[in-house]
């Protein structure tokens, strides 16, 4: 990260004791790999989408239990 806010190869490379091509390579394979993050995945776009209707459906659920507990306790009165 330090080499994408400008420090250079050269610095990092005395600073961690690493070689300049260690760097590269990381830094080749950061960028190769970040833009695979950039790219929509329709599996996971379905996944998000279940995953908040399943939130959903939870808090519904919890909203009637809450509601007939509530309805018990007033036709019990």
């Amino acid at each position: 990260m330090s080499l994408l806010r400008g420090e250079t190869a050269e610095e990092l490379s005395r600073k961690h004791s690493i070689t300049i091509s260690e760097i590269s390579g990381w830094r080749d394979e950061f960028v190769t790999n970040g833009k695979q993050g950039f790219k929509k995945d329709p599996e996971a776009a379905k996944l998000a989408h279940a995953e908040r209707r399943i939130g959903q459906l939870e808090m519904e659920i919890e909203l009637i239990k809450k509601k007939n507990e509530l309805v018990a306790r007033l036709k019990g009165k």
